[in-house]
């Protein structure tokens, strides 16, 4: 299923080579969901031979379910094989429910949490979205009228809530100076 290095890389007993052979998979996988949810399915079921803790296990797995998103059909399937797989191995330091609970917001069987978490899902994805999308706006406007930005400009805009982001691209208009920029986000910073 998995081809490469990320086959060398599943089979190792270090817990961050399951993670790059997730990432790499991923890559390999782009296309082809079907062999996707396959090789998730791998990568899961080493976390359980390989002896994890419970904590290893639900960190381990929030950034291989992170690399390897799956459609919906695909998902549900994969989330049955593991309720099974679990009942079946009698794991009893992790449940599925419990992991699928913390990591996606959803229970296992009940439409309106699938369509609240999906709704919540949402909301959350437009909102990052909008602010990097202000982030890198505002940080080319002010590329673009004082040159290069040190690194704490940079860090102290990027950190800066949406509301702060679109007062500071008004400000742009006046602000004269790089100087007078960075008076304004130590106010602006100090202000919050």
């Amino acid at each position: 299923m998995i081809r490469g290095h990320s086959r060398k890389l599943e089979t190792s007993d270090n817990p961050i080579a399951l993670v790059i052979a997730a990432h790499l998979t991923a890559q390999e996988t782009r296309g082809d969901m079907d062999l996707r949810a396959k090789s998730k399915w791998q990568l899961t079921r080493r976390l359980y031979e390989r002896g994890y803790d419970r904590k290893q296990i639900l960190e381990l797995f929030r950034l291989i379910d992170w690399f390897l998103v799956l459609p919906e059909t695909l998902e549900l399937e994969y989330r049955q094989q593991l309720v099974t797989f679990e009942m079946e191995s009698s794991m009893p330091h992790i449940t599925s429910i419990e992991r699928l609970g913390r990591h996606e917001g959803l229970l296992e069987g009940r439409q309106e949490g699938r369509q609240e978490g999906r709704q919540e899902g949402r909301q959350e994805g437009r909102q990052e979205g909008r602010q990097e999308e202000a982030v890198n706006l505002v940080l080319r406007l002010a590329r673009k009228r004082f040159g290069l930005l040190s690194l704490e400009t940079e860090a102290t805009m990027r950190v800066l809530a949406l509301n702060r982001l679109e007062q500071l691209s008004e400000a742009l208009l006046d602000l004269r100076t790089l100087s007078e920029l960075e008076t304004w986000l130590q106010t602006e910073t100090a202000d919050s």
